[in-house]
């Protein structure tokens, strides 16, 4: 019996294909397995027809990777709606006054706030104020009971010379009565001025600073007071 050559449905071969284009892709591959089954059953020998569990094999292997891919895709829609929620919530910040993870707040009018954390009560704890060149232009001593502080620097560098407006960070180092450091925690406050959604996270500019979404730690509307 001549029976036509046809070409080996297993050796299909499915290229990965993109998020947007892996249905079609796919649908293009088991249509062309559907014709070369359909072809190879009809002029299979009828002395060695194609074995029933090959046959579910193969099905269920295109089944499989049907599933896969439009799992892919309503993950994919998944992902995007919650990028869309997020870039909405993101929005609602502009003008509120929030308090974040950071160390950089403006000075203006000769004053410039910040908050720091000592998780437990320390010996000694020191406070730096750097410019925006990095250089140290203020250090002193501050609080040492655990818990939240403010600390409100006057703009005047440790030898009481007035520094110019513009962004200064600080860093606080705290030791214990062993002469172990304790790991102080830094905050600021300031009106978010814009939301940036490009990187797919939201980030927003904050006394200046870029500060992620997720180091956001509390809130208050436009014009409601000072957020610690």
């Amino acid at each position: 019996m001549n029976i036509p050559s046809v070409p080996d449905p297993n050796a299909i071969n499915i290229q990965p294909s993109k998020p947007s284009g892996g249905s079609a892709g796919l649908a293009k591959n088991f249509n062309t397995f559907l014709t070369l089954l359909t072809t190879q059953l009809s002029n299979q020998d009828p002395l060695d027809p194609l074995k029933s569990n090959e046959f579910v094999a193969q099905l269920v292997s295109f089944s499989g990777v049907e599933q896969a891919i439009n799992t892919n895709t309503k993950l994919d829609s998944l992902v995007g709606l919650l990028s869309s929620s997020q870039t909405a919530s993101a929005v609602g910040f502009l003008g509120t006054t929030v308090g974040a993870k950071g160390d950089t707040a403006p000075l203006a009018d000769g004053a410039a706030n910040y908050f720091y954390n000592l998780p437990t009560n320390a010996a000694t704890a020191k406070i730096e104020i750097r410019n925006d060149q990095g250089d140290i232009v203020f250090s002193g001593d501050v609080d040492v009971a655990a818990g939240d502080h403010a600390y409100t620097w006057d703009g005047r560098n440790s030898a009481g010379v007035a520094q110019p407006d513009g962004n200064y960070s600080i860093a606080v180092s705290a030791t214990d009565a062993s002469g172990n450091p304790i790991a102080a925690t830094t905050r600021i406050t300031g009106r978010v001025t814009s939301v940036d959604t490009s990187s797919g996270s939201p980030v927003l500019t904050i006394n200046g600073a870029q500060i992620p979404l997720s180091d956001i730690v509390s809130i208050r509307e436009a014009n409601s007071g000072t957020t610690n």
